[in-house]
């Protein structure tokens, strides 16, 4: 399996919701490293992708086993900040849906015969992007920004895009001048 695939600490890190959770890896190394290898798994992406297929959200795909992994259900188990645990898990899955081609739809479905989650995110697959439409889409993003808040705030946003960009990039291996 390709590395650019791979979820890691790496994408919490250059993600700005799933850096919220950063701590909670820290804290819970052992589970989130057994959840990463668990969803790099080349049989669970397919999981995860062969649940949303057949109508139900990609963490019911893998849900037993994550909650068979005895570290993760420690941590499940012992998860004081509540849901938080359940919460950055749900984060992992949508990182690693993103990474195979899946974009988050913005409505829950359903989990069932699990002990510890009740919803999950649901996805659709997106089309890959050919260079022209990559381009329009691009300019069409550009051209959006130019028309949201004032001359200050549209050029912070264009300096953070490139940061992101850049960062995205260097985390694949793909080092820009941008």
């Amino acid at each position: 399996m390709g590395t650019l695939r791979e979820l890691s600490t790496k994408d919490f890190d250059h993600d700005l919701h799933a850096a919220k959770y950063r701590g909670d890896i820290d804290a819970h190394s052992e589970a989130f490293n057994r959840l990463f290898a668990l969803l790099n798994d080349y049989d669970n992406e397919h999981r995860l992708a062969s649940a949303e297929i057949h109508g139900f959200p990609a963490l019911a795909g893998v849900v037993r086993l994550i909650e068979a992994d005895p570290a993760i259900a420690r941590a499940l188990e012992n998860d004081q900040d509540g849901q938080r645990f359940c919460q950055a898990v749900g984060v992992a899955i949508r990182l690693k849906m993103e990474k195979i081609g899946w974009a988050a739809v913005g409505m829950n479905g359903i989990i069932r015969g699990s002990s510890y989650f009740t919803e999950a995110e649901r996805f659709i697959k997106e089309p890959p992007l050919d260079g022209d439409e990559y381009k329009v889409r691009a300019l069409a993003a550009t051209d959006a920004i130019s028309k949201i808040g004032d001359v200050e705030e549209q050029e912070q946003t264009y300096r953070e895009i490139k940061e992101a960009l850049a960062a995205t990039r260097h985390a694949e291996g793909r080092f820009s001048n941008v």
